[in-house]
C-alpha cells in the first residue's frame, strides 16, 4: 500500500509541478513583452525596427524631448492574466509630471527663465503644444531651479496572441504615462507609432 502511495505521489507531484510551471510561464510571456518594450524605451532604443511598437519622429525637437523624458521613467508589472489568446498586464508607470510643470510655466513661475521667448512666441496659454513649446518643456526639464514632481499611473494593457506571439495593443494612455502627462495640451505632432507584429 505504501509503495502504491509513493508511486502515485511520484506521478502526481511532477505533473502538478509541470502544470503549475506551465501556467506561471504562460502568465510570464505577456509580462515579458511589456517589460521588453519599456526597457527599450527607457534605454532610448525606441526607433529600433525590432521592438514591438516603434517610435519615430521627423522633429529634432521631439527627439530631444523623448531623449530627456524616457530615461526618467520608472515602471513595474503588478499582475497579469491570461485567458486563451487574450492577456492583460497591469503596470505601474511613473515619470516627471509634465502637466504640473507646464501649469507652473503658464502661471509665470519661471518667467525669468524664458520671458523674452514667451512674449514673442507664445500666442495663447491653452494652445496646442508645437515644436517651439516642446522645446520650452525641454528647457524646463533641464532647469535645476525647477522642482520636479513625479506622477504615477496604473494601467491595464491588452495583448492578443497572434501566431504564437503576444501582440501589445497600441495605447494612448500608455504613452502619456511613459512621458509623464495626461493633458491634451501636449501633443507630439510629428511622432509616429508603428506596431511591429514580428517583434512581439
Amino acid at each position: 500500500m505504501e509503495n502504491k502511495v509513493r508511486t502515485v505521489a511520484a506521478i502526481i507531484i511532477p505533473v502538478f509541478l509541470f502544470v503549475l510551471f506551465t501556467a506561471s510561464y504562460q502568465r510570464y510571456l505577456p509580462q515579458k513583452s511589456v517589460v521588453e518594450l519599456l526597457d527599450h524605451y527607457k534605454s532610448l532604443q525606441y526607433d529600433n525596427e525590432d521592438i514591438a511598437i516603434r517610435l519615430s519622429t521627423t522633429s529634432s525637437v521631439e527627439t530631444v524631448f523623448l531623449n530627456k523624458v524616457l530615461p526618467t521613467m520608472h515602471y513595474k508589472v503588478l499582475e497579469s492574466n491570461v485567458t486563451d489568446d487574450q492577456a492583460t498586464v497591469k503596470v505601474q508607470i511613473s515619470n516627471v509630471n509634465l502637466d504640473m510643470m507646464l501649469e507652473d510655466y503658464e502661471a509665470g513661475l519661471v518667467e525669468q527663465t524664458i520671458k523674452p521667448v514667451i512674449d514673442e512666441e507664445l500666442t495663447s496659454v491653452g494652445s496646442k503644444i508645437d515644436d517651439f513649446e516642446i522645446s520650452v518643456l525641454v528647457n524646463l526639464i533641464d532647469n535645476p531651479d525647477i522642482k520636479k514632481q513625479y506622477v504615477t499611473r496604473e494601467l491595464e494593457l491588452n495583448l492578443t496572441k497572434v501566431d504564437g506571439n503576444w501582440v501589445l495593443e497600441d495605447n494612448d494612455e500608455l504613452f502619456k504615462a511613459m512621458l509623464g502627462y495626461d493633458s491634451d495640451e501636449i501633443s507630439l505632432q510629428h511622432l509616429n507609432r508603428e506596431v511591429n507584429y514580428l517583434a512581439q
